[in-house]
């Protein structure tokens, strides 16, 4: 028997309610994921459903690792036969598994971003397209958005308007699936596409697998998109054994695909639909839930919930309001050195803000007052040159076909075969239809290769066909440190001085580490000796919150997007402005403007013990000094849960002198403007002041003039009509 004694009423509700659809609305810390792992044990234990007829689909690889390791700890289940994994995870094994019903082979190579914005640069070029006018990001996003949706390039048109920038997009795109299939590569949409289309065209696959899988789990269903919906909707639509666990008030990735409408409307997508609310809260205070739960009540887009909490705290989130950017970084290191006297962990010290640039300015104070930090989010650690470069040899020993990798390695380390000779390969293979590869084997046949070159390529072609068949039985790490030995990539960069170099040995030694923790944990999970297969697809669905270093004692910043699934005791949430939160990009949008005011919900219920929110008054753009409103989130909140204060801090880097001082309150009665008095500037015209920050004439004015424009003006500069 499983004791659920430890769980809420709710919580043993959604772990025993075992058949047909449930829809499981789970406020933030409302305990989901240990409702997950014990509905997954019930099933096994209870309802005698064997493992591999459950499949669980988690948000990321370490929600999934967590998920396994709890099962195998706590209820002593043997996860080797378990589905468990994220969406991309699944659907790799899939397509693997029913290759003979597909047009590509299974050791096909995952394209990550790097790769894609190669291909791209690659196409561009091909196609002679000017990059200024169809910008490599923008297209990329239109191209998913189509994946996204199962639009394949042929349908294109059926579901996009026909306009001279849509059709330079749809060659583009066109050539870009030619290139993945002549490569056997896919890339993350890819994934989810081609297991969509095999599950709608191929009756027999689908019924596999909804036999397969009998009851189906998934969680964060409100960052679920059309493709994954549709996945499995395929599969549960017939027996309907579905769980879907999310939260509408946490939806925030519909910039990339995700759809609110599938948890908003799962009640109607399926019948007979138990819903159950988890509204109670085991992270954060009473007074931070206050503040969460008055915010988010102005969106409409949601199942009503609210969240409560046994757990009470005196002290109340505060509002800190600075005069620019560097005095808000200050202020907050401040609050967190005082913290690290108080021998509080500087991992449980997290800065959450809209955009990767606002981490300059605290990176620039942390390094001053010697604290150590890490951004999480920055350049993932499979992405880093020196990697790709030892990925790019791992990937060809599994797949030849792979020419964006072949081209990455053909003349690193350099062995002389330069690009003239690259190019009259690459045109051989053009004029007979042969991969790059082919091309490579064929060359020493032809005339349009000296000797010098053609025996260069032999030897290349002879180490590659050695790693292949040392690949077969050699373990992972020992076939690494061979291909690292054999092309000397250690001492390539051991004898700088240059930290660059330092640093990418470093890498190496850590990736090499990488791989030895893999095999052993995939040995430990499966029973088996892990293939360069398994491991290759292990490192392509890997995330940037894959790679926090948790050993290190550091304060953490990344931005709100990335802190969605984590907690921390003390949580600063900085730049809290409008065109920063919410962002320019989505003030004129209502839809938009609910998912910034998700977003920052999202960021207020990271904390398990403090919260702290900061505005600037002023702050840096570009080559400007912006005077930027506070965000509107927080005129809509309730001013009696938050308490309030105003600083001025002042640092020179240059001398390392810093001042500081409260500032005082003034008064409306104090001011020499008073808002809503009529005004006139020579230039603007007419118009009535909003805002008045200041007591002299001299004051900084927030004005709404006649013609519609909201400008802040020195005070000096108007006449008071």
């Amino acid at each position: 028997m499983i004791d659920l004694s430890k769980l809420n009423s709710e919580q043993k509700k959604v772990v025993t309610s075992t058949e047909g659809p449930v829809l499981v609305l789970a406020g933030a810390g409302s305990g989901k994921t240990r409702s997950v792992i014990y509905r997954t044990a019930y099933l096994i234990h209870e309802k005698n459903v064997s493992p591999w007829n459950i499949l669980v689909v988690t948000f990321t690889n370490k929600a999934a690792r967590e998920l396994r390791d709890r099962l195998e700890n706590t209820f002593n289940i043997s996860t080797h036969s378990l589905w468990i994994g994220t969406f991309h995870s699944v659907c790799t094994r899939i397509l693997r598994y029913e290759q003979e019903h597909l047009h590509f082979d299974s050791n096909f190579s995952i394209y990550d971003e790097v790769d894609q914005k190669s291909v791209f640069k690659k196409i561009y070029k091909k196609l002679q397209i000017d990059p200024d006018k169809f910008p490599i990001g923008r297209v990329r996003n239109i191209i998913s958005r189509q994946k996204n949706n199962l639009i394949l390039p042929e349908l294109f048109f059926k579901y996009n308007e026909r306009n001279y920038y849509s059709e330079i997009v749809a060659e583009i795109y066109s050539t870009y699936q030619k290139f993945l299939l002549d490569n056997n590569a896919l890339d993350f949409d890819d994934l989810l596409m081609y297991t969509a289309i095999l599950f709608y065209d191929n009756q027999k696959i689908r019924k596999k697998y909804e036999e397969k899988f009998k009851y189906i789990m998934i969680d964060e269903y409100q960052d679920t998109n059309y493709a994954q919906f549709k996945i499995i909707n395929l599969i549960a639509q017939n027996h309907q054994n579905l769980c879907v666990v999310g939260d509408d008030d946490q939806a925030i990735y519909s910039w990339r695909g995700a759809n609110i409408r599938n948890i908003l409307n799962f009640e109607k997508d399926y019948k007979n639909v138990l819903t159950i609310k988890l509204e109670l809260n085991y992270r954060s205070p009473e007074s931070i839930l206050k503040l969460a739960n008055d915010l988010i009540k102005h969106n409409d887009e949601r199942h009503p919930k609210e969240l409560r909490t046994k757990i009470i705290s005196k002290e109340k989130p505060e509002l800190a309001i600075l005069e620019n950017e560097n005095g808000e970084a200050e202020f907050v290191v401040d609050e967190i050195s005082r913290l690290r006297s108080k021998n509080e962990n500087l991992n449980e010290c997290v800065i959450l803000y809209r955009t990767n640039a606002q981490s300059r300015v605290f990176e620039k104070s942390f390094f001053h007052r010697k604290i150590k930090y890490q951004i999480v989010g920055g350049i993932n650690f499979y992405q880093r040159k020196e990697i790709k470069d030892i990925i790019a040899y791992l990937r060809i020993l599994v797949n030849p076909a792979d020419s964006e990798s072949l081209l990455r390695i053909i003349n690193f380390p350099v062995r002389g075969i330069g690009k003239k000779t690259i190019e009259k390969i690459v045109d051989y293979g053009l004029n007979n239809k042969y991969s790059f590869f082919e091309s490579l084997q064929n060359s020493g046949k032809n005339n349009f290769l000296n000797l010098s070159s053609k025996r260069k390529i032999s030897d290349f072609l002879s180490k590659i066909n050695e790693w292949r068949e040392k690949s077969e039985s050699l373990p992972i790490t020992d076939l690494i440190k061979m291909i690292i030995d054999d092309i000397h990539l250690m001492k390539i960069h051991d004898f700088s001085d240059d930290p660059k170099d330092i640093s990418r040995v470093e890498n190496i030694r850590e990736f090499i580490a990488a791989a030895t923790e893999f095999s052993d944990n995939f040995s430990a999970e499966t029973g088996n000796e892990p293939l360069l297969t398994d491991y290759l697809q292990n490192i392509s669905l890997q995330t940037d919150l894959d790679h926090v270093d948790e050993n290190e004692e550091s304060v953490k910043l990344m931005t709100m997007h990335n802190a969605k699934g984590l907690e921390f005791d003390h949580v600063f949430i900085v730049g809290l402005e409008d065109g920063l939160l919410p962002h320019s990009r989505s003030i004129e949008n209502e839809k938009d403007l609910q998912e910034e005011r998700r977003l920052f919900y999202v960021a207020v219920t990271r904390a398990k013990k403090t919260l702290i929110l900061s505005y600037t008054r002023s702050r840096r753009t570009f080559d400007k000094i912006d005077y930027p409103l506070p965000s509107r989130f927080i005129a809509e909140l309730d001013e009696n849960l938050y308490l309030k204060k105003e600083l001025h801090i002042e640092i020179d880097f240059k001398f390392n002198i810093r001042t500081e001082s409260p500032i005082k309150p003034v008064l409306e009665s104090q001011k020499y403007y008073k808002v809503g008095q009529k005004i006139a500037h020579q230039k603007f015209g007419k118009g009535v002041i909003l805002n008045v920050d200041g007591r002299g004439n001299d004051a900084k004015l927030t004005i709404s003039f006649a013609n519609g424009q909201l400008k802040k003006i020195m005070g000096s500069y108007v006449k008071v009509l």
